[in-house]
């Protein structure tokens, strides 16, 4: 099946591959370009296609890379790879994040002295008479990067990432419930082919619905929120112990709906 766009002859080549890399799957479709008998330019039939699919199919425009070759002086060959998945990480990193930590998940034993009895602390770290130590401690973290190349950006588009900056998700996005995802900023600029090339970088941690600290139950931390617990001194026979009185969630980042970056 072939057409005709800004000059050029196209007729789909034998053997055009479908590519698969990782997550991410791209229809690639190659066509035999000429011009009738004439000279061919592979950027003038590079041009001539795009501007074909720009009528048929506007929606694909930034997920469209087009490269052209001369197979001869009078044909060209040219490769117009459409990707399917947007978001394909091109890079990451789960090695973890560092968190100080004053109350335990649980406490798997207490050991007196022969003769003592051990306070219990429900949880709480370090303990001493002036406060609560706490440890530092490694926990899951997830970041990411992801590259998108544009035919062109407006100044209003790069506000809008700007301002996207330092926030969490508010609404579902990709893979992540609202909360999860942080987006930490991205950079670009024009390639070659005066693309722009712009990359993209995350950091994700899972939502905690349900946390329990000491004797408080019911908690629920979204990814980025901030928990800290209060430790009162609570006397219990003839000893004053240190035990969590009350926690607290903090929302420390903005939300914003990621969907103003257009790469879900």
């Amino acid at each position: 099946m072939g057409f005709t766009a800004g000059g050029y002859n196209f007729e789909i080549a034998a053997l055009t591959p479908k590519a698969t890399r990782g997550n991410q799957t791209a229809d690639v479709t190659s066509y035999v370009a000429d011009r009738g008998g004439g000279l061919v330019s592979p950027a003038a039939a590079a041009d001539a296609l795009l501007g074909y699919i720009k009528q048929i199919d506007p929606d694909v425009i930034p997920n469209l890379r087009i490269d052209a070759e001369h197979i001869n002086q009078k044909y060209a060959l040219v490769t117009a790879n459409i990707t399917k998945k947007k978001l394909d990480p091109v890079s990451f990193n789960t090695t973890g994040a560092t968190t100080h930590l004053n109350q335990s998940l649980a406490t798997r034993g207490i050991y007196p002295a022969p003769g003592k009895v051990a306070p219990v602390y429900q949880g709480a770290i370090g303990v001493s008479d002036s406060g609560v130590e706490g440890v530092d401690v490694t926990v899951p973290a997830f970041e990411f990067s992801v590259r998108k190349k544009f035919e062109w950006v407006s100044t209003a588009y790069l506000l809008a990432v700007v301002a996207m900056t330092g926030r969490t998700n508010s609404t579902n996005w990709s893979i992540f419930s609202p909360g999860e995802a942080l987006f930490l900023g991205a950079e670009g600029g024009e390639d070659e082919q005066n693309w722009v090339d712009i990359t993209y970088h995350f950091a994700a941690r899972s939502n905690q619905p349900l946390l329990s600290v000491g004797a408080i139950t019911g908690i629920n931390k979204r990814g980025w929120d901030y928990l800290w617990v209060k430790h009162d001194e609570e006397v219990v026979g003839d000893r004053v112990l240190r035990r969590p009185a009350a926690a607290y969630v903090e929302k420390v980042y903005p939300e914003g709906n990621f969907n103003a970056l257009g790469i879900d």
